[in-house]
């Protein structure tokens, strides 16, 4: 190859890189002595600005707050004779600040001494932003791949390093493979060179990708694009891939250049954001989805739609025929939905999320609402032999804090019996969020001043007539000194996410009271609570510093959004119970409740709600219901206990029925604990 040819075809490289390559003196400004094409695109400068520091030098673009220590790096690596790269900002000529990461290598005279450096500098301002979707994610990698596309020989060293580098004829068979293809695929260059890519390429890959590829490279194009791989041992990895067609000087296909960067990792790791934010069951985007699309955007519609008495369903027909009906709603509204370009979200429980932007006018989402909800409610829904007709309500919001306002105007729906409520359009709501407002600030100062405190009320043995154990409450104390009940603040304390850091409270008060002790106790956590990993860690670890305590403590799961996550709620049950503690259903007999949970969760207690108790002397019907319960629990072996026992003749009956142990009033009032 003649040098002329030579420059060419490093020429053409050089440009095409979405780079700036540049040769600049070791002096006190970094003088430029040369750059490339890229220095426009990246600096918005001409190279004659920078060039030999005509208006300014380039130390001048860079961000005041990274010019010393990036000096230091290259310094420091210089001194050393090694080549550097680091990240930082700079900010164009039109004032606009960007990310670059910058590698270089010094040039040492015949004396070693450094006399310049040479390097190439590329926009990451991609990497350092949030993506929602692979594409995104994988666009950040471009920083790595395209600043290594480079093959001129003053690099190839560092790219040789640092991707995965291949040259194929123009027919595609391999005439050159780097170490780290050898490396990452398994195979030696022996086994690879002369044959084509397919050696490596995954049998999964869509045949149209391939076709893509080839159609572009061939039209003298750089193509880019993912491919699966496997290795020789068929592990399976994952290539972010730029393909460059290398001209000879008649501007015919000589050769094609691969570069190459593992991204399995970041595609892994996609995989698992997808998971943490998908809907298992219906595969539709979840809560957690919906709330980082709401925080992207501004001038957002959103509405809740929610099931009507769908847990009866649950309850009667089982909960495989309820999630499969969830499910076919969901496969209803999404072919609705397809129209108006809307985000279908699946809630927890029975509740769906639409959220539109601003393409779609208000008028056009009301009607789209009511014209949502006449299709679910006349729409027959066939599940095996069963047909059902549902009935929704929806509440809706055009305001910011889109989440909180569609839920209360959905929760302003349903009491008020309506089907379609917009926050907007109603005072009363906008009261309750100034209420809710005010309660928030109580609560936040509550938290911050120790101020949420915990009751204890005993549960008594109904055969020793001894206490038993305690059940912990939650209590808070008003600026006044008045002593608030949860009823007050917890629903607030969720809706604001405080709701978490009180449960913290209540676990770490409640094991500091009880760890000296040796009475038995119990603490409530709800579904959300146990869902949150980052209580369920802070439990475990509080149970891991204090091991004999475990043995003691009861997890009293209260059901006020009924148990759908069943998988995760048997693993929590299963994890704790291996540390030793009990488990309790709280409140049963009433709202959620179903005697399925008790034979898909491995519990020990059932509290039967006080407002069956309370009745049970007068009233036949809470009676029998008690005496199933009972009788169900025995037989599962499963101790019972019975709430708001606020007389003696409560308690006597209680006795008769065979309930285990008793709570109320009557038996002991809940005192605060005094830590």
């Amino acid at each position: 190859m003649n040098n002329l040819s030579k420059k060419n075809e490093e020429s053409q490289l050089i440009n095409k890189l979405p780079a700036m390559l540049y040769r600049c003196r070791y002096d006190e400004y970094w003088t430029m002595e040369f750059l490339s094409d890229g220095c426009k695109n990246l600096t918005g400068y001409d190279n004659d600005d920078l060039l030999l520091n005509k208006k300014l030098s380039f130390s001048e673009i860079i961000h005041k707050d990274d010019l010393e220590w990036t000096a230091k790096i290259a310094n420091n690596a210089l001194l050393e004779k090694k080549e550097f790269n680091c990240e930082y900002r700079i900010i164009t000529k039109d004032n606009i600040i960007k990310w670059v990461w910058e590698q270089g290598v010094g040039i040492y005279d015949e004396n070693d001494t450094l006399q310049f450096i040479e390097g190439f500098i590329t926009d990451v301002t991609s990497q350092k932003e949030l993506s929602e979707t692979l594409k995104e994610e994988l666009i950040q990698k471009d920083k790595e791949l395209l600043a290594n596309l480079t093959l001129v020989n003053e690099y190839k060293k560092a790219v040789d390093e640092s991707a995965i580098v291949t040259k194929t004829t123009p027919g595609g068979i391999i005439t050159f493979v780097n170490d780290e293809f050898c490396r990452i695929s398994g195979y030696s260059r022996e086994e690879v060179l002369g044959k084509s890519h397919n050696i490596v390429r995954h049998p999964q890959n869509p045949n149209s990708l391939f076709i893509d590829l080839w159609e572009t490279i061939q039209s003298k194009t750089i193509w880019k694009g993912v491919i699966k791989n496997r290795t020789k041992s068929l592990i399976t990895y994952y290539v972010k891939t730029t393909i460059v067609p290398i001209l000879d000087s008649d501007d015919n296909i000589k050769e094609f250049i691969a570069i190459r960067h593992d991204v399995t990792d970041l595609i892994l790791q996609e995989k698992k954001i997808k998971f943490q934010t998908t809907d298992l069951m219906t595969q539709l985007p979840n809560r957690q989805k919906v709330m980082e699309d709401l925080n992207k955007s501004d001038h957002l519609k959103l509405a809740i739609i929610n099931i009507e008495k769908f847990k009866e369903i649950n309850e009667y027909y089982g909960f495989d025929i309820g999630d499969r009906l969830l499910v076919e709603l969901s496969t209803l509204l999404s072919q609705e939905l397809f129209q108006y370009q809307a985000k279908l979200y699946k809630l927890p429980a029975d509740e769906f999320a639409i959220l539109v932007n601003d393409s779609v006018t208000s008028i056009e989402f009301r009607e789209m609402l009511l014209y949502l909800l006449t299709k679910i409610r006349t729409n027959i829904f066939e599940i095996e032999e069963h047909k059902f007709t549902i009935r929704a309500i929806a509440g809706a919001s055009m305001q910011k804090n889109y989440f909180i306002h569609a839920e209360m105007a959905a929760n302003y729906a349903k009491e008020s019996n309506q089907n379609l409520v917009f926050f907007d359009d109603n005072v009363d709501i906008k009261d309750k969020l100034v209420n809710n407002i005010k309660w928030t600030h109580k609560i936040k100062k509550a938290i911050e001043e120790n101020r949420i405190i915990v009751f204890a009320q005993p549960i008594v043995s109904n055969t020793s007539h001894a206490i038993s154990k305690y059940e912990c409450l939650v209590r808070m104390i008003d600026e006044d000194g008045t002593i608030i009940t949860p009823f007050h603040f917890l629903s607030i304390a969720k809706h604001s996410r405080l709701y978490p850091k009180i449960t913290k409270i209540v676990i770490n008060k409640a094991i500091e009271y009880f760890k000296n002790k040796t009475d038995s106790f119990s603490i409530n956590l709800n579904i959300e609570d146990i869902l949150n990993q980052n209580i369920v860690n802070f439990l475990m670890n509080k149970l891991e510093e204090n091991r004999d305590i475990a043995k003691r403590l009861i997890i009293e799961i209260v059901e006020d959004e009924g148990i759908e996550n069943f998988d995760e709620v048997s693993v929590f049950i299963e994890n704790i119970k291996n540390m030793g503690c009990k488990i309790a259903i709280d409140d049963f007999g009433t709202g959620y409740s179903n005697f399925d949970y008790l034979m898909r969760l491995n519990v020990d207690f059932i509290k039967i709600d006080g407002s069956i108790i309370k009745n049970i002397d007068h009233d036949y019907n809470a009676k029998v219901v008690t005496e199933l319960i009972v009788s169900f629990a025995k037989r599962l072996k499963i101790e019972t206990i019975g709430e708001f026992v606020y007389k003696e003749e409560i308690l006597e009956i209680l006795k008769v029925m065979g309930v285990d142990y008793s709570q109320g009033y009557h038996l002991g009032k809940p005192e605060q604990l005094s830590l």
